[in-house]
């Protein structure tokens, strides 16, 4: 459970089998504006601070090991990241009107077999072509980890730091499914769909297009084991709507009498 404040952190919560709170602990500290995050293999969470200068943070989800910050996955507004496993690779989003889509290609594996964040390529997609949709071309970004002050004087973001990336209107959560990595767009209610084999990227549900168009507000995602893609709202109606795979929409819970609130973090237990 990320803690989206200042000086927030991490928390997590411990069930029994009946499904019954047994503890609570922190698994991150001294951390600012926790974000939507994402677990990688190897049994960890890595939590995103959503500021200019914002990192993301390896933590052990049983609080045994202090988290560690991990650099090569760069200085910006980080919102959500997802793994794909099958490569190895990292995607993050970030959270601006005119955010990036990035990917971590890690230099080498742990000797589990797991993404080493010692040292790798951190990337930036670019569109070919003038469409919002199409091929993605991946560009290494320069310098992953410019200096504070440059940041806060906007002269050396990591988007802008590759002139032609492609803009992404408030990038939220991000999940990995059967060999695509799916992300909303908070700003214009979009959920996107990258397909890590043919590199191409598509709209797979816009609001203002949609012939239901019952889903606004776009942010936290997650797949259930059906493959079935849950959508949370922050705003809108406060829902979490599922996208079934033949692109249909069912609304699946709704809080009413809190619409200054979101809902976030939707998790499966096994």
């Amino acid at each position: 459970s990320n803690s989206e404040r200042y000086f927030g952190g991490v928390s997590a919560l411990e069930f029994n089998s009946e499904g019954i709170l047994i503890d609570a602990y922190s698994i991150c500290r001294g951390t600012n504006m926790n974000c939507a995050g994402g677990s990688i293999q190897g049994g960890k969470w890595l939590t995103c601070e959503e500021t200019s200068s914002g990192q993301v943070y390896e933590c052990d989800p049983y609080g045994k090991k202090q988290s560690k910050v991990l650099p090569t996955l760069g200085r910006f507004k980080h919102e959500a990241v997802a793994e794909d496993f099958l490569n190895k690779h990292l995607y993050l989003t970030e959270d601006t009107p005119d955010g990036g889509f990035y990917r971590f290609i890690p230099d080498s594996l742990t000797k589990h077999g797991n993404i080493d964040f010692s040292n790798g390529k951190l990337q930036i997609a670019v569109l070919i072509g003038e469409k919002k949709e199409g091929k993605i071309e991946w560009k290494n970004i320069i310098n992953p980890n410019p200096p504070v002050w440059q940041i806060l004087l906007k002269i050396n973001e990591l988007r802008y730091q590759i002139t032609n990336s492609a803009k992404f209107n408030g990038g939220e959560g991000i999940a990995y499914y059967d060999k695509k990595i799916y992300f909303a767009t908070k700003g214009d209610n979009r959920i996107w769909c990258y397909d890590t084999k043919t590199q191409n990227l598509f709209i797979l549900y816009d609001h203002l297009t949609h012939s239901n168009p019952i889903l606004t507000g776009v942010d936290n995602i997650v797949f259930s084991s059906a493959g079935d893609l849950l959508v949370a709202e922050d705003g809108g109606d406060m829902q979490i709507v599922a996208i079934l795979s033949d692109g249909s929409l069912i609304p699946l819970i709704q809080i009413k009498g809190n619409n200054r609130s979101e809902i976030t973090g939707p998790a499966f237990d096994p």
